[in-house]
């Protein structure tokens, strides 16, 4: 042991705990035996906190009340916090990584009440890269200002988080503090959790407290709603005499450049065992879910809605929620599969209406949705005035080239303007780009861009471009697709410092849907060209697409209807920095597809579990979840406490009911 270390523990893998003599008293090292200097170094008595009275506040130890000792491989700290004593255990657990054992203890002897304890890791930085999956990314940089979302200083429920964690990367290293999240449920029947978050006390520091919450550094409120927040002082615990509160924590350390993707660790760390849920096979989602498409069909394509809602007149929508076209594919593989020609039929006769009736005065700009009652098109809004989203059209493009080659496979004729919009559509994509190489957010009715602002949205139309290489195989689409794609790599995914944002047309930030473009083009390219890059950039995506994935499933509160029907979180995506609960949206028949043709098997195994356990929520006969046509499924599912906590709504959108089909139909062929 060298000069100054008290006592160090280590595993073979290479990382060791040291605890060191400092000035203000012991001190612990984290580090690995190949690289230099500590990963993280802190004062024992900072690690340490806890309060009572409201509202909570980061107060340390005593320092002159920290004592160190060694037990059979496990560091022990023990600490005086006001009436509370505390007690820490260090161990290596099997895979290197260590568990964090922590006890706080009342001394006093009489009740102590509003007690907010925790674990803190002071950072040796002010600007790490901070990833809190699902809800913190870096500070969510791309996110309206104007808008009330998580930022520095949050402090939230555990069951907010798809992964329980939080990953601080910086100058090469990382550190990645994971909860094992153990459910409370209280004498009213509510379950209480712990929490995690990042707080400045006074510089940057990892908090994991025992359920208290904070928003931009304000303890005791709560993100409730889209960019609304409320007072909820929640996670305070009455101690008895003697009584104690304990809670586990792992931690992993070590090597990542560019520091951005310190998120890859914590997807790759095998800590939690959810096995999901499985209510459904393939075969009964695609039987549930095309019943739900059937009752849509319209004549010339299919609603967007069910019926006739308030606000909501019936239309046919192309992209974003309505996947009017995704519909079309779904309808025409139904078809082809189970030899039924109607089907094939109506596909076509919704794709030839997009076509031939969508057009704007711009060639390759189209309307983005149909009014049934009125006969008319019209574009999406944005700000008062009419709007084209590049999201929203690039996938309606992608959509009819796919079911042009999907036809064309099946040695059926498609119609030449099929391809010429395609073509159209690609051509306009090209040559409306910003400076900076990429697709707009979206184009005024006159063609010009809708705003300067440089977004992820328009990365789907990367996918439209090699529809257009694919169906007429110029090589021009091609070198196109790789060009853009290449801006959209240097601008967000070499670095990940700005993530993927602005996809989604009801909300301004972070959000998976802008990532998922970017994966399945990255990966597009792949598969076209074999290039070992594109498997590379289209690995990370999905990586950072699966921190928005449950890894675990949260315990509900007694009455709720999640409590009611067992539902389990594990396997379904969360949504958006800004929109914390889950839905179906995401690209889960590719990233099977992925895992299998690259060999990287985990991702179809996660993808597996992602679409059984979208399977819960879907109506399987009428009144189920209230809804009275078998195959329709609610737009939400509400995890947290954003909204309704352990509920589900009963809004409907057509996408609820294409992308679950569309990838259990893909995932059946796989099979």
């Amino acid at each position: 042991m060298t000069a100054g270390v008290l006592m160090a523990v280590e595993e073979p893998g290479g990382k060791v705990v040291e605890v060191v003599a400092g000035a203000g008293g012991p001190e612990l090292l984290l580090r690995r035996r190949d690289t230099d200097g500590p990963h993280l170094r802190a004062p024992l008595s900072g690690m340490l906190t806890a309060s009572t009275g409201r509202p909570w506040r980061v107060e340390p130890a005593f320092g002159d009340s920290v004592r160190v000792c060694t037990a059979g491989g496990t560091v022990v700290v023990t600490a005086g916090l006001g009436p509370l004593s505390a007690r820490l255990e260090l161990a290596f657990a099997h895979g290197g990584l260590l568990t964090l054992t922590t006890t706080w203890r009342n001394d006093a002897e009489h009740e102590v009440t509003d007690v907010a304890a925790g674990l803190l890791l002071p950072l040796p930085t002010t600007d790490a890269h901070v990833t809190m999956p699902g809800v913190l990314y870096n500070g969510n940089p791309s996110s309206d200002p104007r808008r009330k979302v998580p930022r520095e200083g949050f402090v939230g429920e555990e069951h907010r988080l798809p992964i329980p964690a939080v990953n601080a990367a910086w100058d090469g290293r990382y550190v990645s503090l994971f909860a094992h999240p153990t459910p409370a449920r209280l004498d009213d029947g509510t379950v209480a959790y712990g929490s995690l978050g990042v707080v400045r006390s006074p510089g940057l520091t990892v908090a994991a407290m025992t359920g208290v919450i904070a928003f931009d550094g304000e303890p005791d409120v709560c993100y409730v709603s889209k960019a609304e927040v409320a007072d909820r002082p929640v996670g305070y615990r009455d101690l008895g005499p003697g009584e104690t509160v304990t809670t586990r924590h792992t931690l992993d350390w070590g090597s990542v450049e560019p520091r951005g993707l310190g998120f890859t660790r914590l997807v790759r760390t095998d800590l939690y065992r959810d096995t999901g849920a499985r209510p459904l096979s393939r075969d009964e989602i695609v039987r549930l879910k095309t019943n739900a498409m059937d009752a849509r069909w319209a004549g010339e394509g299919y609603l967007a809605y069910d019926g006739t809602r308030p606000g909501k007149p019936r239309s046919y929508l192309y992209g974003w929620t309505g996947q009017c076209m995704k519909l079309a594919r779904c309808d025409a593989e139904l078809g082809l599969e189970r030899e039924e020609p109607e089907r094939v039929g109506r596909a076509r006769r919704a794709a030839a209406f997009y076509v031939e009736g969508s057009r704007m005065p711009v060639r390759g700009l189209r309307h983005g949705r149909h009014l049934l009652d009125e006969d008319r098109w019209e574009a999406f809004r944005k700000d008062g005035a009419a709007f084209v989203s590049s999201r929203a059209h690039g996938e309606t493009v992608a959509d009819l080239a796919e079911l042009a080659l999907r036809l064309r496979e099946a040695a059926l004729p498609v119609p030449p303007d099929w391809e010429e919009a395609v073509e159209d559509a690609a051509a306009f994509f090209w040559r409306t780009r910003l400076p900076e190489g990429v697709v707009p957010l979206g184009w005024t009715p006159d063609g010009d861009p809708f705003s300067s602002l440089v977004t992820a949205a328009g990365v789907a139309c990367v996918q439209a471009l090699l529809g257009a290489y694919r169906l007429g195989g110029e090589k021009v689409w091609l070198r196109r697709a790789e060009e853009v794609l290449g801006h959209y790599h240097r601008l967000y995914a070499a670095t990940f410092e700005r993530p993927f944002a602005h996809a989604t047309l009801d909300a301004s930030g972070e959000d998976k849907e802008a990532g998922m473009y970017y994966f399945q083009a990255a990966f597009e390219l792949y598969r076209l060209t074999g290039r070992e890059t594109y498997a590379r950039w289209a690995e990370t995506a999905a990586d950072w697409l699966l921190t928005f994935v449950y890894v675990w499933s949260p315990e509900f509160d007694e009455g709720s209807t999640f409590r009611r029907r067992g539902f389990q979180a594990c396997g379904w995506p969360a949504v958006s920095v800004q929109n914390h609960h889950l839905d179906v949206f995401f690209p889960t028949s590719e990233l099977m597809e992925f895992g299998l043709m690259t060999g990287r098997t985990h991702y179809a195994e996660r993808a597996e579990t992602i679409l059984h356990a979208m399977g819960q929520g879907i109506c399987t006969e009428p009144g189920d979840w209230g809804f009275h046509v078998p195959g329709e499924q609610g737009e939400g599912f509400f995890q947290t406490n954003w909204q309704r906590k352990g509920e589900a709504n009963t809004w409907n959108p057509s996408w609820v009911i294409a992308l679950p089909l569309h990838h259990a139909l893909r995932m059946r062929k796989v099979a």
